[in-house]
């Protein structure tokens, strides 16, 4: 690397002659001269220069009181030595002096060179050293300013139980009525708010997982707080607001329970007189037809109406009953309700619960509805003859409670997949024109199961069928 600087301490003219002029200038390097030891320690002390080449034999100020001096002062600058008499014992004393190299004169300018660059070798990794660490600062306090002046609560936490914190950002404090805490204080000790607590312990069970759940407080703020694991480092959590957004979905939640339960009376209305057509006198084909047609309208707006007043009291419920559930209880009482359904179908229903299974923890009402409409649109969708089949089992890698509700049945489009927990949204295939559905099932069964701290995914092949895998946390 040129550009260093390199001071030569030597009475000889010969030899800074060579050393200047044939070796450092030549390689880039940047020659300071003293031709005496004390003026070579004071330009030592002053300059600071990269490297030291010293001569040993010296009048005045040696070369061994020189390195005797720079050692007092504890210099951290690489010395060379070099001597026409070399011996052993001055080759010791030198080194524990803190030479770093020992030439004996007369020697050969690749000799020279080579020696230089051993010497500057440590200097050079120390440079590159302070460069990164400099670097690393800058960015570290770059991150920190960013983090600290955000909107979003941000809360940091190392890898230990004790979720310890590392950093919590002016927001954060702000969201629990907090003075900035020190770092390395357990959080617990400083949030003592169970439902983040539990976010944090969900997130410490999985690597990959991000624990997601939202936090009321007292004065009336909601916060959805996201907790993500970071290997190596620990979990952070991001808390975002979400007050605004809750009371217009409550509003908008509120305003379809109202249209809802206002379109009943004249939905039934409707469904008397077209059941009353019939008595009013024959009808043709055609008339038989349309009435049909009327029917099947009435039947798929009540269900809607029906699906839409159970979400909104689902959305509504803050905090459900929750208390130990059976497993075997929830999945026998759901397959239950649609057994005659799929009788009618010729369909094979086969139901498999692991024995000695845990309980969950849940609402009864609500997981035993969450699994009816599954195995409900299992039966709907699978053709005559087919085979639905439940099945519970413990998660031996998480120690949770997997259902599977699977289908031999038509199926779901990939592209589909991604959409059919959303409100409102069915397949538009064939095989599902007559099919009566509001939309509606799917968002209702997906809502259940993240209020009971659980997941829901699907997997599926057009023409061989549908698998829906419910995962539960199990009750020690």
């Amino acid at each position: 690397m040129a550009g260093e600087r390199v001071l030569v301490i030597d009475d000889s003219l010969v030899y800074r002659d060579l050393l200047v002029n044939h070796i450092l200038q030549p390689n880039g390097y940047v020659p300071l001269i003293a031709s005496d030891g004390e003026t070579g320690f004071q330009m030592a002390r002053q300059e600071q220069p990269d490297l030291i080449i010293l001569d040993m034999q010296m009048p005045g100020m040696t070369g061994l009181q020189v390195l005797e001096a720079l050692y007092r002062i504890r210099n951290e600058i690489p010395i060379i030595m070099m001597t026409l008499h070399g011996s052993e014992d001055v080759a010791v004393q030198a080194f524990r002096l803190g030479a770093r190299d020992y030439i004996i004169k007369p020697f050969d300018v690749e000799e020279m060179l080579a020696a230089i660059d051993r010497a500057l070798a440590e200097v050079r990794l120390r440079r590159e050293r302070d460069a990164l660490t400099q670097t690393l600062e800058a960015e570290r306090r770059q991150l920190e300013a960013v983090l600290t002046n955000t909107q979003d609560g941000i809360l940091l936490v190392g890898e230990d139980r004790a979720d310890h914190i590392i950093l919590i950002n002016q927001a954060a404090c702000q969201i629990f009525g907090l003075k900035r805490p020190s770092r390395g204080q357990a959080l617990a000790d400083v949030i003592p708010n169970e439902i983040l607590l539990d976010a944090f312990r969900k997130a410490r069970q999985s690597d990959e997982r991000i624990a997601q759940v939202e936090i009321p407080l007292d004065d009336g703020r909601t916060f959805n707080v996201n907790v993500t694991p970071i290997p190596g480092v620990g979990r952070v959590a991001v808390m975002q607001d979400i007050t605004y957004l809750k009371e217009l979905d409550r509003m908008k939640s509120e305003f379809v329970s109202i249209v809802s339960h206002d379109l009943r009376s004249p939905l039934t209305s409707v469904k008397g007189f077209a059941d009353l057509l019939p008595a009013a006198g024959p009808l043709n084909e055609q008339q038989t037809y349309f009435l049909e047609k009327i029917r099947t309208g009435i039947d798929m707006v009540t269900t809607m109406v029906g699906d839409l007043l159970d979400l909104g009291r689902i959305e509504a419920e803050a905090r459900l009953d929750m208390g130990p559930c059976s497993v075997k209880e929830i999945v026998e009482k759901a397959a239950a309700s649609h057994i005659s359904q799929a009788e009618l179908k010729q369909q094979t229903m086969r139901i498999r619960v692991s024995p000695g299974l845990p309980p969950v923890r849940g609402n009864l009402l609500r997981l035993s509805q969450a699994l009816t409409n599954l195995i409900g649109n299992a039966v709907k969708y699978t053709p005559e003859k087919g085979v639905i089949a439940v099945t519970a089992a413990l998660a031996a890698e998480s120690g949770e409670v997997a259902i599977k509700v699977s289908d031999n049945g038509i199926g779901i489009p990939e592209e589909d997949l991604p959409h059919i927990f959303e409100k409102f949204y069915r397949v538009e295939r064939p095989e599902s024109e007559g099919v009566i559905g509001s939309g509606l099932g799917l968002s209702i069964v997906k809502t259940i199961i993240e209020k009971h701290g659980g997941r829901i995914w699907v997997e599926s092949q057009v023409g061989r069928g549908t698998t829906f895998t419910v995962v539960l946390p199990a009750i020690a």
